[in-house]
């Protein structure tokens, strides 16, 4: 285990984060507001320069396909290798990419089909730095405050979407290879932080050949952790279910609004309720000490529970603002959800496995997304009442947080039940006592 038993993170005034950490957390934060500009730029390139929606369409495939599939074995590399080194190694791979891209753009040299190679490297080098950073933090921040680094962490993401994506589509407006210049900028920085920071915490732990058996451990830890298992199937339904509400949010807004300017709008309320989701996650966990043992459940139940308020109001509106609304509050309770499983991971999983079972989960909750919105296609396509479509997913949701409820009272009342058994059973001969002893259990109550 990754700490003992009677470890409980305490968090009553905010904890001072050492200076390694603003250090990556800068660096990564630039580091993902770039990934982001390229990932916008590069479907609108594709299809400026070859006018074909379809090339377009593989270009925007190939930035996530690569992420989803190389999540397991870039967990295996980051838990093996020097994280250092693959941090490094993916940053300045990436300024390397976006670099030639953007000089190729301003020589007027047409990139044709390069664009999917460097997609398709974007997702790939992202996917990987991405969950070695996951491994560095915990080894650079002191348990009392891994909740206000990953509160910052998630905030520091749902940021990135926010602005990201506007500030993309306007250097794109302004030159076309603007994009992958700031993209380059931003990973030379991030290089930069990295060699900025102290180097201990990016040294990766001997691995023997029993332990390079595959991802059967990792498999093993989640199976004892009940929180972990939970939230791994939990967010898969929910993420699977909730594309959906979003594909069904775009089509009203097709019907009722200016589609361009209400997608982005849908886009903006998912970053802004995430981001103010994570802002209040800080202050709920230090002040309320939902990262002590055994509270992080309270976290789930609240979470699901409020999901199935949040799809309630969808159904109940039936239109795109009370549907945007929701969105935002989605967003919001799903950052509390994500703040309270990486402390978890942090303080209970041993850091040599830390990125093989944070890989497992991102694969299977990520994976979710796609599935779930082919599945919001055909879906909308068989039933054209929103209201009975939102419907399905309000049940979907609620389903999940009875069987949740269920379980953990089970769970709860098993516990007990061992305690009080083990007690009876290891009830040894009474224990001698004195005479003051006795004439104290004599006196009346």
């Amino acid at each position: 285990m990754a700490a003992p038993d009677d470890v409980q993170v305490r968090v009553k005034s905010r904890a001072a984060l050492p200076r390694d950490f603003a250090y990556l957390w800068n660096g990564s934060a630039a580091s993902q507001l770039g990934s982001m500009n390229a990932a916008i730029a590069l479907p609108l390139l594709a299809l400026s320069l070859t006018h074909s929606p379809a090339f377009a369409g593989w270009v925007a495939a190939v930035a996530n396909g690569p992420r989803l599939l190389l999540y397991l074995p870039a967990g295996m590399v980051a838990d093996r290798f020097n994280r250092r080194r693959i941090m490094l190694t993916c940053q300045y791979t990436r300024f390397t990419i976006s670099a030639m891209l953007a000089v190729g753009l301003l020589l007027d040299f047409h990139p044709g089909h390069l664009l999917v190679a460097a997609a398709a490297a974007e997702g790939a080098l992202a996917a990987l730095y991405n969950l070695t950073e996951v491994t560095v933090v915990p080894r650079i921040v002191p348990a009392e405050a891994l909740p206000e680094a990953m509160a910052r962490n998630e905030a520091r993401s749902h940021i990135a979407m926010l602005l990201g994506r506007p500030l993309g589509g306007f250097l794109y407006g302004v030159n076309r290879a603007l994009p992958f210049v700031a993209d380059a900028a931003s990973s030379l920085f991030s290089a930069f932080t990295l060699h900025c920071m102290q180097h201990a915490g990016f040294r990766a732990e001997g691995r023997t050949d029993r332990e390079l058996s595959g991802f059967r451990e990792c498999v093993a830890l989640l199976a004892k952790h009940p929180f972990l298992w939970m939230v791994l199937i939990i967010t898969a339904v929910t993420n699977f279910a909730f594309q959906t509400i979003f594909l069904m949010l775009i089509v009203q807004a097709d019907h009722e609004f200016d589609s361009t300017a209400m997608i982005g709008v849908l886009f903006a309320a998912s970053g802004f309720g995430g981001t103010l989701g994570a802002v209040v996650a800080r202050w709920l966990f230090r002040y309320c000490r939902l990262a002590e043992s055994g509270r992080e459940m309270r976290v789930l139940l609240f979470c699901v529970w409020g999901w199935v308020g949040m799809t309630a109001v969808v159904a109940a509106g039936d239109d795109p603002l009370t549907g945007l609304a929701a969105w935002a509050g989605i967003s919001f309770i799903g950052a509390h959800m994500n703040v309270a499983l990486t402390i978890y991971q942090a303080t209970w999983v041993p850091n040599g496995n830390l990125a093989r079972v944070t890989s497992v989960n991102s694969l299977v909750s990520q994976g979710a997304v796609p599935l779930g919105s082919l599945s919001a296609g055909y879906l909308l396509s068989l039933v054209s009442n929103t209201r009975i479509v939102t419907g399905i997913v309000m049940a979907v949701t609620l389903a999940v947080a009875v069987v949740s409820s269920c379980g953990l009272r089970i769970r709860k009342r098993r516990g007990s039940d061992r305690i009080k058994h083990d007690s009876s059973h290891h009830a040894g001969a009474p224990v001698p006592q004195s005479s003051t002893d006795r004439e104290r259990n004599l006196d009346p109550a």
